[in-house]
């Protein structure tokens, strides 16, 4: 799927997420989904974890929502297979 695919499809994705509440051991659920026009193309989260001295894991969840651009190709995985096959193909 392109950028200009994803923008144009009627898909929805649907995330999961499952836990344990410690104090209790009761499991909880979260569930939300996103339309195209919410999905970033060429876009990653920030880590939200680090290590600290003493072996400890520290969260930022301020950073929850957050995301920064990466580069990424504006076609589709196949397309760009495509043409590294086609690159490979004529380059010897």
């Amino acid at each position: 799927m392109s950028p200009t695919d994803l923008l144009n499809s009627q898909l929805e994705v649907i995330v999961v997420l499952e836990g344990v509440v410690e104090s209790t051991g009761m499991t909880t659920q979260l569930r939300t989904s996103f339309l195209p026009s919410e999905i970033l193309w060429g876009h990653r989260f920030h880590e939200l974890s680090s290590f600290k001295t003493g072996h400890h894991v520290v969260f930022d969840f301020k950073l929850f929502n957050a995301t920064f651009p990466v580069d990424t190709p504006h076609v589709s995985a196949y397309e760009l297979e495509t043409e590294r096959h086609h690159h490979h193909s004529y380059g010897k």
